[in-house]
């Protein structure tokens, strides 16, 4: 049946709207009210975010009065002011820069172009370097950066310099200076050519939770059944020394494990031999021997020691560091310390305080265990309670471990061996040419990856670097020469926007 359209007129509305107002004076005559109900949602507001940039930077200049300081912000002072003296003395830059700046920071650079490097008589065998960090506050975004050289000047001619320069009327002191740019993941104000000279440490928790169903070590294995976080555990171990032995890179592995203050590397009470200490070693058919020898401790042993496991893991690592090797401790656990007396954050201070690096895996759900406490252990510069900032910090759910344990390894396995990555390699002339129209900057190095994607720049500190040199045979021909180059940054909102347009680019 077909049915028939209304054709209502504006004459009919207003009589009904006429019997409608009449009902309801009829209705008020009555001596009982309507059931009534309001509910709102009330205040409702918009209140667009921010994006704010904002740089700091630390240079030194090799030249007449050799190696020294030319300029930082913030200041050795302001970091003192505002930071404090947070172990045996005030963090330096670096260390600073590594933890990362609050972006309330007193000296970031904000608005106010300022020159690095104002120098007026360099020479054949100077040096000068600047680590440039960049702050991303409040929301993720895209960073862009352009190098701009300006023209060279030649300011004259030496009777020196005109016997030797074939361009009178041309300086020459852009194509002689030679400049590298890298990606500075550590903000450390070198350039780290080491390919992963590194002696790894797994500290393995061996405790009841990490195996049996009734201290919730049963998880699910990824694929309908179900496993052992221990297990797990072992498959990624193995799995990381694998690769760790594969790459290129020299790297050598050990292994220590931990349950209670009676289950200490090698060390558990008679009867119950669990217990695992193996040296870093490049032997790979023994670490895979010893990774498959890993056992629980007994069913029923209770404790965590976390704070003893890392004193006697780095002392044993240090113990059997091969020289000029990074120490490295990755340590494994599912639970917060009890029975012990050896302080978690103390004892991690310590050992970075010796040069160890500390990588902590957290198998818990959000919000279980005690995070931030292994935040502040994780890293390499000592912090202070509730300081740390989630450097070299890994967490995953039981549920999730079975299928993220490995990638986890993996993340790990490249922030230690992958050699940080170089944006450019050249002259300055090269420099200016390749960077006048900027490019986005990959944060894939600055992650610990090697490989370059589309994840944009979270909110934080980032390290770039620069440094030039002048080759000690370049000789005459650069006497009085002169050249200006800018660096510039730029962000840009990530959100919404995953191609988004260079900023810089020439129009």
């Amino acid at each position: 049946m077909t049915k028939k359209p209304y054709n209502t007129t504006r004459r009919q509305l207003l009589a009904g709207m006429g019997a409608v107002g009449l009902a309801s004076a009829g209705a008020g005559l009555g001596t009982t009210a309507y059931f009534s109900d309001t509910e709102s949602f009330e205040g409702n507001t918009l209140q667009a975010g921010t994006l704010d940039l904002k740089l700091d930077y630390k240079a030194s200049y090799d030249g007449p009065n050799g190696p020294e300081l030319i300029g930082q912000a913030p200041t050795e002072q302001q970091l003192i002011d505002q930071y404090g003296d947070p172990m045996e003395g005030p963090l330096t830059w670096e260390e600073r820069a590594d933890l990362g700046f609050a972006c309330d920071t007193e000296g970031l650079i904000d608005g106010d172009a300022i020159p690095v490097f104002d120098l007026d008589d360099v020479k054949p065998g100077d040096y000068g370097e600047v680590t440039m960090s960049f702050h991303i506050c409040d929301n993720p975004a895209h960073v862009f950066f352009r190098g701009s050289v300006g023209e060279d000047v030649e300011n004259g001619l030496t009777e020196p310099e005109a016997e030797v320069d074939e361009t009178p009327d041309i300086g020459e002191l852009s194509e002689a200076v030679d400049v590298r740019m890298w990606y500075d993941e550590n903000c450390s104000n070198t350039y780290d050519e080491r390919t992963g000279l590194a002696d790894v440490l797994v500290v393995q928790d061996i405790s009841g939770s990490m195996e049996y169903a009734g201290n919730g070590g049963v998880i699910d294995d990824g694929q309908g059944g179900t496993t052992t976080k221990l297990e797990v555990a072992k498959e990624a171990v193995g799995a990381f020394g694998d690769t760790a032995f594969a790459d290129p890179a020299d790297v050598n592995v050990g292994l220590f494990t931990f349950g209670n203050e009676e289950y200490m590397g090698d060390d558990t009470p008679s009867g119950d031999d669990v217990g695992i200490e193996l040296a870093p070693t490049n032997d790979e058919s023994t670490f895979d021997a010893t990774v498959s020898n890993v056992q629980a401790a007994a069913q029923g042993v209770g404790g965590t020691a976390l704070g003893l496991a890392v004193q006697e893991a780095n002392d044993f690592l240090q113990a059997n560091l091969r020289p000029n090797a990074q120490p490295v401790l990755i340590v494994l656990t599912d639970g917060e310390q009890f029975d012990s007396t050896v302080d978690e954050l103390a004892a991690a201070n310590q050992a970075k305080s010796e040069g160890t690096r500390i990588v902590m895996i957290d198998i818990n759900d959000v919000g279980d265990g005690d995070p931030q406490l292994l935040r502040d252990m994780a890293g390499s510069s000592p912090t202070n309670a509730g300081d740390g900032d989630g450097t070299d910090y890994y967490q995953s759910a039981d549920s999730q471990f079975a299928t993220a344990a490995t990638d986890i390894f993996d993340s790990i396995l490249q922030t230690i061996v992958v050699a940080e990555a170089v944006l450019f390699e050249g002259t300055l002339a090269e420099f200016g040419d390749a960077f006048e129209d900027g490019l986005a900057l990959d944060p894939a190095p600055l992650l610990g990856q090697a490989t370059t994607n589309d994840i944009c720049f979270h909110p934080g500190t980032h390290c770039v670097a620069f440094e030039w040199w002048i080759d000690p045979e370049v000789g005459n021909e650069i006497q009085g020469d002169a050249v200006s180059f800018d660096f510039d940054f730029a962000a840009v909102q990530c959100r919404h926007n995953a191609e988004p347009t260079n900023p810089f680019a020439s129009a």
